[in-house]
């Protein structure tokens, strides 16, 4: 089979900024990983072809190479190679990684590593703006306290495997490609369990609710993950434990739109306060303040709050509010208003000098 295009591979168009070839890395490798799909052999080979796609493309030298040359580009070095997975598992960690920080860790290939999950959780804008401690429970796999997470039953004990000789990977060659992968009898644990617990029925794991209060920093957004080392699936066979991604989600606001730092609002005013100027109260979400509406503001014009917006997670800045003025026209009026605002129009009309030039001889004048 040829290889796929690298933009086809990360479902991005050649044009693709590095940003957005780390986010599109992040999600489908996130779908792909084999700790996701511990038993789909295709995952693991649409998780290879990621990695192998994005650490061409996120290297500004590669992917120059690439453009210019596609897949045969000298000097990216492909060729016959030994793909080790678990390598890529741990580049795949460094570069999803947490916006709240967090160092990768290595795992090992004895044994079955526990498979790292994913809680949703939801906030309001104000908590994503000011910070906040929010609680959750997590049904999460653990070690079995019957067979001690062997999976075995009591007074028996596991056989070392005869495919992988308990070492729970094994190496297939595929094309040009030496892949080393877990082991599909044993499924990576290095034994085979003849007789089963019947407590988490051979699984070594059994699920319990588990409580976390997870410290959300001021200024994030939508869509930031916090990873929690160690709070996913325990891992068995001396494995390490998988980790649990906090996927943050914040709740739309019906005052307020979020633009990076800054916030937008819309706020209503009358005829007479844009025309004559009004001090009126604006909603931030720190509360209520009081702003000045200059004479002969236009509907559709902004006035900025500084420091109103949402702070920076990683400097002291603050972004502002942006606040749209936009003109309230009744749609009925009492005999009294209808009266005034007639008086209102003779008024202005009355002031109202003839131009020199029609509106056609005006757009004429712009072609001349």
């Amino acid at each position: 089979m040829p290889n796929r295009d690298y933009y086809d591979v990360l479902e991005v168009d050649r044009q693709a900024s590095p940003e957005e070839l780390k986010k599109a890395y992040k999600r489908l490798a996130m779908k792909y990983h084999p700790d996701q799909n511990p038993d789909d052999a295709g995952a693991t080979e649409k998780f290879k072809e990621l990695t192998q796609a994005y650490q061409v493309l996120a290297d500004p030298r590669k992917r120059t190479h690439y453009d210019q040359f596609g897949q045969e580009a000298p000097n990216i070095g492909f060729g016959a190679t030994t793909v080790d997975i678990s390598s890529m598992t741990d580049f795949f960690e460094s570069i999803f990684g947490s916006v709240f920080g967090g160092m990768p860790r290595r795992r090992s290939h004895r044994g079955k590593p526990g498979r790292d999950l994913q809680q949703d959780v939801t906030i309001t804008l104000e908590q994503a703006v000011r910070g906040a401690s929010v609680k959750f429970t997590v049904p999460r796999p653990v070690r079995c306290d019957e067979c001690d997470g062997t999976g075995a039953q009591a007074g028996t004990r596991p056989q070392r495997c005869h495919q992988c000789d308990g070492v729970g990977v094994i190496r297939l060659q595929q094309g040009i490609f030496a892949v080393k992968s877990t082991c599909p009898m044993c499924g990576g644990m290095g034994e085979i369990i003849r007789a089963r617990c019947t407590d988490c029925a051979g699984k070594g794991l059994v699920e319990v609710e588990e409580s976390f209060d997870v410290e959300i920093p001021a200024g994030v957004d939508d869509g930031a993950v916090k990873v929690i080392q160690g709070a996913g699936e325990e891992g068995r066979g001396g494995a390490p434990d998988g980790d649990l991604h906090v996927l943050i989600r914040v709740k739309k606001h019906k005052s307020f739109v979020r633009k990076g730092q800054d916030l937008h609002s819309v706020i209503q005013l009358t005829f007479p306060q844009v025309a004559l100027g009004a001090q009126v109260d604006v909603p931030t979400v720190e509360g209520t303040v009081s702003m000045t509406i200059k004479p002969g503001t236009q509907n559709g014009q902004t006035y900025r709050l500084k420091g109103k917006g949402v702070p920076s997670l990683r400097s002291s800045a603050v972004g502002d509010q942006l606040v749209h003025v936009e003109v309230d026209i009744p749609k009925k009026l009492s005999p009294r208003q209808k009266e005034l605002i007639e008086q209102l129009d003779t008024e202005f009309g009355a002031r109202v000098e003839a131009k020199p030039h029609s509106l056609i001889d005006r757009l004429k004048n712009l072609f001349d």
